[in-house]
């Protein structure tokens, strides 16, 4: 269940910052203010943002990954009605 979690989390590792470069080059082509006389901010976004993400996303992904998983090996609703009766 860990394993599973920690793959999750290295796919979220990748995948949250290729997502956010995306998003900074699609803020940059559409912001008229990146451009011409910038000073270098739009690009430095490039930069920073998918370090920004990384971690984050990483959390993210792991925790989802983990409490689906603790989610499908919970006892059943019988089980738990059952629970401290003697059939």
């Amino acid at each position: 269940m860990l394993w599973r979690a920690l793959k999750t989390g290295l796919l979220g590792l990748v995948l949250g910052p290729v997502l956010a470069v995306l998003a900074v080059i699609a803020a940059m082509i559409f912001d008229p203010k990146c451009g011409v006389g910038d000073s270098g901010g739009c690009a430095m976004g490039l930069v920073t943002v998918p370090v920004a993400v990384a971690l984050p996303s990483f959390a993210l992904f792991f925790a989802a990954s983990l409490a689906i998983s603790l989610w499908r090996v919970r006892p059943t609703i019988r089980q738990l009605r059952n629970w401290g009766r003697e059939d």
